[in-house]
């Protein structure tokens, strides 16, 4: 049966409606509420090998045409913004151009194209970008303000 799931944003005080979802979402929520508690480094940190990882991110949100559309076979991205806010851009993997190449290394496809759903992400909010979902961050809301991001990969 095909999966069905598709973009999820909520408040982290909610993420235990979603932990049932797939087997290593609790541990990626634990991990978040964690790490928000202490400030993180930016960086990876491991949380079950390469099976559950975490990147610890701090950037300047981009103008619309410095972004990239992005989407992964293997894993599934938690991102939880924990200070800051940003657009990330939505849209269905069906939507997908004919010929963007998959980068197997990185796990993602990356192309440009123009936005279809904008969803702001503010501080205490995450979403969850499954393979159907082809999703474009870092992107400046209401002008450019500083971002802190954990982003938990989740291997299918």
């Amino acid at each position: 049966m095909e999966r069905m799931f598709t973009m999820i944003v909520d408040v982290l005080e909610n993420a235990a409606r979603y932990e049932g979802l797939h087997e290593s979402f609790k541990k990626a929520f634990d991990f978040i509420r964690e790490a928000v508690k202490n400030e993180p480094e930016v960086g990876r940190y491991e949380i079950d090998g390469d099976k559950i990882f975490a990147l610890v991110q701090e950037y300047e949100p981009r103008e619309v045409a410095e972004t990239n559309w992005e989407a992964h076979k293997k894993y599934i991205d938690i991102q939880y913004l924990y200070s800051g806010a940003e657009i990330i851009c939505w849209d269905t993997i069906k939507n997908l151009p004919a010929g963007t190449v998959f980068d197997d290394a990185k796990d993602r496809y990356l192309y440009k194209a123009d936005s279809f759903a904008p969803v702001p992400l503010m501080a205490g909010t995450f979403g969850i970008y499954f393979p159907e979902d082809l999703h474009r961050p870092m992107e400046a809301y209401n002008g450019i303000s500083p971002v802190k991001k954990i982003v938990v990969k989740v291997l299918l």
